[in-house]
């Protein structure tokens, strides 16, 4: 939150500028609070994995970490109040948003494993809202309607129950489901958090016998290679974030065939590039950052939706990094007709006539060349006989 630069004599050096902020400190460590939804500052220097400063004693660099944990969180608003006072707390972050911890290096700079910042914020960012996620799902109508299509679409895929690996489980929306029509499956995530929600949802619904998880992303799949061995799986899936959140996918398509058997499926929901309805009606409105906002590289957070910049495809794009191992048998938008889940807000207008709009967007997501444009897609694809060779 910017403040008064006598309240606050911190400055975080970004790619748009100095950015002055409130901030409290013990020795090395350095915590800062970004309000909710409003500081890109915030995830910049997570990606990265370390902030540039201007303290009093000049500029230093510190190492930063997302503090996910409520507690920790509530520790560090908790040292904010007795700063700066619990009412202007308040006004300053409504509500708050990140928390993020600075460690400054003793030579001044930050000691950050190269490669390794983003899929630690990534991590972090994901324990921190597994505890809210179902609500962030079952809370949003077009949430709701993307896990009902993409469940549809893999059930028509995996029609006879097998051996399934979900690639990027979340809090088992689709896993439990699945799980429940008779499906082994090994969900991965990069989580923990996440993980142990759906091992104790499926506990409770008394699945857990055809459950194991492995705490993976998608970019680590062929480690499951040693464990599992080759062709162990009828079908692979990954829906609507865990590839989008990969900055490379080049290694994904080697790994998934390899692990899938020869007459497997893998199915994906994908964050999407084009998505027709933003383009449409943004560029009407003559709002063109937000029309493309999505062709950037990675999709910054305000234009992703996500809780971390997302990296979008298109159709054509997404197929070409999957041949020559794969091919595409079926392709659907989700949803193409109704707009994306931060604008379902005009969808509850029309609530009454929801299902009526859902039936129709579905029909037309099936139809080509609207199932290019959605704001996401499902895709499925077969092993190509030189994959399977």
């Amino acid at each position: 939150m910017e403040t008064d630069r006598n309240l606050a004599p911190l400055q975080v050096r970004t790619s748009t500028g100095a950015v002055p902020l409130a901030y409290v400190r013990e020795s090395s460590r350095i915590w800062l609070v970004a309000q909710y939804g409003a500081a890109r500052w915030a995830v910049e220097v997570l990606r990265s994995g370390q902030a540039n400063l201007d303290l009093p004693e000049g500029a230093r660099v510190g190492s930063c970490r997302l503090i996910a944990d409520a507690a920790g969180r509530e520790a560090v608003l908790g040292r904010f109040s007795q700063k700066y006072g619990a009412g202007q707390v308040a006004r300053w972050f409504r509500p708050p948003g990140r928390v993020v911890e600075v460690t400054l290096g003793p030579d001044g700079s930050a000691q950050v494993p190269k490669g390794s910042a983003y899929f630690d914020w990534l991590e972090a960012e994901f324990d921190s809202i597994a505890a809210d996620y179902d609500h962030h799902i079952l809370g949003n109508r077009i949430n709701r309607l993307l896990r009902d299509r993409s469940l549809s679409f893999m059930r028509r895929m995996f029609s006879s129950n097998g051996r399934l690996l979900e690639v990027g489980c979340g809090s088992g929306t689709e896993t439990l489901e699945l799980l429940a029509d008779g499906h082994e499956i090994l969900a991965v995530d990069i989580s923990r958090r996440m993980l142990d929600t759906v091992v104790s949802k499926a506990r409770t619904r008394g699945l857990e016998g055809r459950l194991r998880v492995a705490k993976l992303r998608a970019g680590e799949l062929s480690q499951l290679l040693a464990q599992e061995g080759p062709a162990s799986f009828d079908g692979i899936y990954s829906t609507y974030g865990a590839l989008n959140c990969e900055p490379d996918l080049s290694p994904v398509p080697l790994a998934v065939a390899a692990l899938l058997r020869p007459r497997g499926r893998f199915v994906a929901g994908v964050f999407n590039r084009w998505c027709g309805f933003e383009i449409g009606v943004f560029s009407l409105l003559l709002r063109p950052r937000r029309a493309f906002g999505r062709w950037g590289r990675p999709v910054a957070v305000e234009a992703s939706r996500f809780c971390v910049d997302a990296f979008a495809y298109s159709v054509p794009e997404f197929c070409r990094i999957f041949s020559p191992q794969f091919r595409p048998i079926a392709i659907e938008a989700a949803p193409v007709l109704l707009p994306p889940s931060d604008l379902t807000r005009y969808v509850e207008m029309l609530a009454r006539r929801f299902p009526t709009l859902d039936a129709l967007d579905a029909a037309f997501g099936r139809r080509s060349p609207f199932s290019w444009f959605g704001d996401h897609f499902l895709v499925a694809m077969e092993p190509t006989a030189r994959s399977v060779g």
